[in-house]
């Protein structure tokens, strides 16, 4: 860990010696320790230390942007010069904004010393532990376990001082029996309460099944996303329709239909940087606090997110969602989050007459048609087929192709409970999402294998 006093420091100082009408400077320091395994053993241990460094230098209405990877002066004296030879050289904006001005932000509410001091041979216990549970109930597990620690800060010559400490734990696990395989995955601040036995009991309970998958015929299914499943479509909505971007460009399905119902009224949308169950971050990348944005209002179009630049095209200001500045998809929610129902997982299995249950999808992709949000993608680990209300037969392959507008259109239940789903050792971002009991969900193809 880097440290508050040291990394603002450093940004500070390379805003104050660039010379330009504006300078912006932000930074995420991560580690990571990752360990991989699979049949009883860990194939990987992966350790991470990183740091990146952006700066944004404004000069006669021109933007230059450079990057770096390390604090050390010199290299962060490059980086400044950089971005202000770029600028030189750049289109002049005339819609640019000013810089924001004024945040000062410090927290370290979110980092367990837990996490940070954990040790490695503590991890390969825990690990080992569950491996010989795992093989105890005859089935054989693979997956990864991931620790770490964050920074984010950001500096502007505006008077903007920002800083957020974090540390993070997670694990995916996988149980496979015979032909079939299991999954469950947690996330928590605390390494002491990410809670590894209760996620292998998950997983577990869908792999141990005597039954061989059975191969559907393809067509529209009842269906139960669990929150993972739920998380995924939800999370491809805020890449391809919820930030300003898509709005300008059309490609959202919001574009033209604000106040407009587009989903279920049982169906609340939002992203919230400041929420406790998420992995919360309370700035952006320009150092502007994160606002909490509703973006369907129990099924109405209701709104989307800007950062600086897009809040000024748009007449409206920044809620916080900027992203690095070197980054080109504009501002983008990273803490969505749905409304939860009253209903219980075991209440949605007994109301479904005939469905799939999905514990998650992979290899979707959200971007067949987005002004439709028509996507398509795989059912994994875990799908079982529901009759009269009693979980049956465990299910071959399936792949989905609908549009999540009209799947959310017809909802038979929400869950109450909610789990927060991310991947910390991979990306940024989180969701906290429950159980979607939907009506209708078209397959259109399927796996022999």
């Amino acid at each position: 860990m880097i440290g508050q006093a040291k990394l603002l420091a450093a940004l500070n100082g390379l805003a104050k010696r660039t010379k330009a009408d504006g300078v912006s400077v932000c930074a995420h320091a991560k580690t990571r320790r990752v360990f991989r395994f699979a049949y009883g053993a860990i194939h990987q241990d992966l350790v991470q230390e990183s740091v990146g460094v952006t700066a944004k230098v404004i000069r006669d209405g021109r933007v230059g942007i450079a990057s770096t990877e390390t604090l050390e002066p010199q290299s962060l004296a490059r980086c400044a010069k950089a971005a202000t030879e770029i600028a030189r050289h750049s289109p002049v904006q005339r819609d640019l904004p000013a810089l924001p001005s004024g945040y000062r932000l410090t927290t370290t509410a979110d980092y367990a010393a837990s996490t940070a001091r954990v040790s490695a041979s503590a991890l390969v216990m825990s690990l080992k532990r569950l491996v010989h549970l795992c093989q105890g109930a005859g089935a054989a597990l693979a997956g990864s376990l991931a620790t770490g620690e964050d920074e984010f800060a950001v500096v502007n010559s505006a008077g903007v001082v920002c800083y957020a400490a974090s540390t993070v734990s997670g694990a995916k696990l996988v149980t496979m029996f015979g032909p079939l395989s299991g999954y469950a995955s947690g996330v928590h601040r605390d390494v002491t309460k990410l809670g590894l036995e209760p996620l292998l009991k998950r997983s577990l309970s869908q792999s141990l099944h005597r039954q061989e998958p059975a191969a559907l015929p393809v067509g529209p299914y009842e269906v139960i996303l669990e929150p993972e499943a739920v998380a995924e479509l939800v999370t491809w909505l805020g890449y391809t329709a919820f930030g300003a971007k898509s709005m300008e460009e059309r490609t959202s399905f919001l574009a033209g239909r604000m106040g407009e119902r587009v989903m279920d009224p049982q169906i609340t949308i939002y992203d919230d940087g400041g929420e406790a169950a998420s992995l919360r971050l309370p700035f952006d990348f320009e150092g502007t606090p994160k606002r909490r944005v509703v973006l369907i209002d129990r099924g109405t179009a209701a709104g989307i997110v800007y950062d600086a630049t897009y809040g000024n095209r748009f007449g409206q200001a920044s809620t916080g969602h900027a992203m690095p500045p070197d980054e080109v998809d504009g501002p983008l929610p990273l803490h969505l989050g749905m409304a939860p129902g009253r209903a219980t997982l075991a209440a949605m299995i007994r109301s479904c007459k005939r469905g799939l249950l999905i514990p998650r999808f992979h290899y979707v992709n959200g971007l067949l048609n987005p002004r439709e949000a028509l996507m398509t993608g795989l059912t994994r680990e875990g799908t079982r087929l529901i009759e009269r209300g009693k979980i049956a037969t465990p299910v071959k392959t399936l792949r989905f192709t609908q549009s999540v507008l009209d799947a959310f259109s017809r909802v038979a239940g929400i869950s109450a409970e909610r789990r927060l789903v991310a991947d910390p050792s991979q990306e940024l971002g989180c969701a906290v999402m429950p159980a979607l009991h939907l009506d209708a969900f078209r397959f259109t193809g399927r796996s022999e294998q």
